[in-house]
Order: C-alpha cells, then sequence, then structure tokens
C-alpha cells in the first residue's frame, strides 16, 4: 500500500501543490477547511493540561483550537513541511488562556530526533491527542506512518484522529489521480487503498491501535451530481480550482482537454451520473497499554 511517488518527489511535490495555496487557504472553497478543523477538535476534545501533536497542520486551524482547548497547562505542537503554510499559522493570534504552541518545520513521516517531539515523551509520557487532518491520502505508505505516530502516544490513554476522503469518484479525486495519471505529471494524492469505512480502521488495527470509532462526515462542499453529457462543462469550471495545475501552459490544458472525455466516461455511476462532494471517513484509534 505504497504510492507511486518516492519520497523526495513526494515532499517536494507536496510543497509545489501547497505554497502558493497558503495565503488563501483558510478562505478557500466556502472555507470547509476551517468547519473541519472545528470538528476534528469537537470529536476528539483533548484533556485540559494535555499535550497534542497536530501532523500537517498547514495554517493552523486544528492546532490553534487544541491549543484553546488544552488549557494554559498544555502543550500543542504544530507540524507541517511546507513553509508557507507554517508562516501563515505563525501569523495568527494564540488563544487567549490557551496552551504553548510550538511549529515544527518538517517531514511528518519522521518524528526521530525533534527536540518538540521529545521533550513532551520524556516529560509528559507521550502524547494525549495525535491528529492528522485532511493529508494521510499524501503520504507514501499511510500504514507504516500509522505505526510509526502510534509510538509518541501515551500507553494506555494517548488517542489518534484521521480523516480520509471517500471512495467516491469525485472531480477532485478525477484530478489528483486518473487525470495527472493519465498526463504523466506525479501524483500525490494516493486514495486508492480506500474502500469504505474500514479501510482507516485496518490500519489502525495493524499498528496495534485499538478502533474507539469510526464514521462518514457529512460532504464540506456543496453536492452537486453532473449528467454524463456535462464532461466539458465540469472541465471547464474545475480548470480554475481543482484542476487549476492543467492551465501551466497551453500544450498541457489542451491535452487535457482531450484526454478528459474518456477519463469522465470510465468513472460514472451505473445510471450515467458523477457525484461530487467531499465527504471524509474519520476514526479515532486509542494506544493499548
Amino acid at each position: 500500500m505504497s504510492s507511486s511517488t518516492p519520497s523526495d518527489t513526494f515532499i517536494s511535490e507536496t510543497i509545489k501543490q501547497y505554497t502558493p495555496r497558503a495565503a488563501n487557504y483558510d478562505a478557500a472553497n466556502g472555507g470547509w477547511h476551517a468547519e473541519l478543523a472545528h470538528d476534528f477538535v469537537a470529536w476528539l476534545p483533548p484533556p485540559k493540561g494535555g499535550a497534542v501533536l497536530d501532523l500537517a497542520c498547514g495554517t493552523g486551524l486544528v492546532t490553534l483550537a487544541q491549543a484553546e482547548a488544552v488549557g494554559p497547562d498544555g502543550v500543542v505542537v504544530g507540524m507541517d513541511v511546507t513553509a508557507a503554510m507554517l508562516d501563515e499559522a505563525r501569523r495568527k493570534t494564540r488563544p487567549r488562556d490557551g496552551g504553548q504552541v510550538q511549529w515544527v518545520l518538517a517531514d511528518i513521516t519522521d518524528l526521530s530526533g525533534l527536540a518538540a517531539i521529545q521533550e513532551v515523551v520524556t516529560h509528559r509520557g507521550g502524547f494525549d491527542v495525535i491528529s492528522c487532518c485532511s493529508a494521510l491520502v499524501l503520504l507514501p505508505d499511510p500504514g507504516q506512518n500509522i505505526q510509526r505516530w502510534a509510538n509518541y502516544l501515551k500507553p494506555g490513554t494517548g488517542k489518534i484522529i484521521i480523516d480520509v476522503p471517500t471512495e467516491d469518484h469525485t472531480l477532485q479525486y478525477l484530478s489528483t489521480g486518473p487525470l495527472r495519471r493519465a498526463m504523466g505529471k506525479p501524483f500525490i494524492f494516493d486514495r486508492e487503498w480506500v474502500r469504505n469505512v474500514h479501510s482507516l480502521e485496518e490500519l489502525y488495527e495493524n499498528a496495534g491501535l485499538e478502533v474507539a470509532k469510526s464514521f462518514r462526515t457529512r460532504s464540506y462542499v456543496p453536492q452537486r451530481w453532473w449528467e454524463a453529457d456535462e464532461a466539458m462543462k465540469a472541465f471547464e469550471e474545475q480548470s480554475r480550482t481543482t484542476f487549476e495545475w492543467v492551465m501551466e501552459d497551453d500544450a498541457l490544458l489542451e491535452k487535457a482537454r482531450q484526454v478528459w472525455p474518456t477519463i469522465w466516461e470510465q468513472h460514472l455511476t451505473q445510471d450515467g451520473k458523477l457525484w461530487d462532494g467531499h465527504a471524509l471517513y474519520v476514526s479515532i484509534g486509542r494506544r493499548r497499554q
């Protein structure tokens, strides 16, 4: 279960994709990232005075909400590989009476040797909560990374919360997977392994975690059913947002227009439609003793 993108290419491609998005990330697509961040903390509230690790923290939406939740005696570490995203996080006002916040520029697939992590492990016995919001499908080997992260949870009580997109063939899925593959472009989203709500649970169990809860969320963007004959209408609309990478040059855009109808047809439902939205599977797990 590993992506076709090697680790070094994965990191550079991630930075390339997210650096230009950083300044407008919070407000993009109706601001649903902020809504999801609020929900993440509501689904798994960290304990007062606790320690939290927010992986792939981006602009700090989840991190700062967690800092407010842990209170002044708590600590939250927000980690991301994209400097521009962390710059946006640092510009934000920290919650009054919130916990200590540390921003760490690092690859979340390797937590070893990071001072902020080791300090929590040494002085607190591990993290009470580890979160990874909107990022697991970016990683080359999600199962292996969950196994690594689980080691930093407090034994017996530490919990982890992660989300993944559902298996639905949405426009985002078509753009980040089949279309990029057809264009010979590297892709950083590996969601082919997501089959149902139990897919993430299996990774937890393989990592030695006890699954506490799993569920499907609502769609965080307006839902829409596209008809079979609306392939190019969808393409032209999405080329300014979800498909913006095809606008890099005229030749790329023209090639994308040529291959798109075939990709569209291959992913229609049995009744000739395509559902677009952004629903997620969320799983909460606990580290055993």
